[in-house]
């Protein structure tokens, strides 16, 4: 078994494996995609929105904004010792967004959502993502709570892309990171978590195989 880096720069990979089992592969590939912890927006208190655009629109708009991850400093809000329903400073970073237009329309960015916490390590990956454009005398209000999540419950919190792939005979990984983390950090990530869950899968065969006797 056998991994030779083909090509690697800040946002991608890709990896030739040799002697690597395609179903081994291919559970690092869902790994990335559906596993791997990312922190997004996952509530929003609209508190004023008089913008062309529904409260509902708006805030699915918000939710899809990448945030530079911090997964070593904040826990899952299922996993948080805090039992709140809006968490706390393991769990959630939160941010507002105060933008109103005057005599001219307003084009409401990313860079426009302010955290609670001013060095906060959790931000927008890009400042310059457009959310809304205000009318003149048009504003909006809103609180966001960014949290940790993972894939398989929403895209948002999709990390990035993978995909296994045969090339002229050779297998090869390719993965791709949508700013959240570094993505050799979401490649290890996937195999750590792979690791586990085989770990996971001896143990209860242990225990199968014990209760059968």
């Amino acid at each position: 078994m056998r991994l030779k880096m083909v090509e690697s720069d800040a946002e991608s990979i890709r990896l030739e494996l040799e002697g690597v089992p395609t179903s081994l592969g291919n559970a690092i590939r869902r790994a990335v995609i559906n596993e791997v912890p990312c922190m997004a927006v996952e509530e929003v208190l609209v508190i004023e929105n008089t913008s062309p655009l529904p409260n509902e629109i708006l805030a699915h708009r918000i939710s899809l904004i990448p945030f530079i991850s911090d997964i070593d400093s904040y826990n899952f809000p299922e996993e948080c010792s805090c039992n709140s329903r809006l968490g706390c400073d393991r769990c959630v970073v939160r941010y507002v967004l105060r933008a109103e237009a005057g005599e001219t329309p307003v084009t409401v960015y990313s860079r426009d959502l302010i955290p609670e916490k001013p060095n906060t390590k959790v931000v927008p990956v890009n400042g310059d993502i457009p959310i809304v454009i205000l009318p003149p005398g048009e504003r909006v209000e809103m609180e966001l709570y960014v949290r940790v999540g993972r894939g398989m419950k929403h895209a948002k919190w999709q990390a990035g892309l993978a995909s296994l792939y045969e090339e002229d005979g050779r297998q090869y990984l390719y993965v791709e990171s949508f700013g959240f983390l570094p993505v050799k950090r979401m490649l290890l990530e996937a195999v750590k978590i792979v690791r586990r869950r085989v770990a996971e899968l001896g143990e209860r065969l242990d225990e199968a195989v014990a209760n059968a006797k």
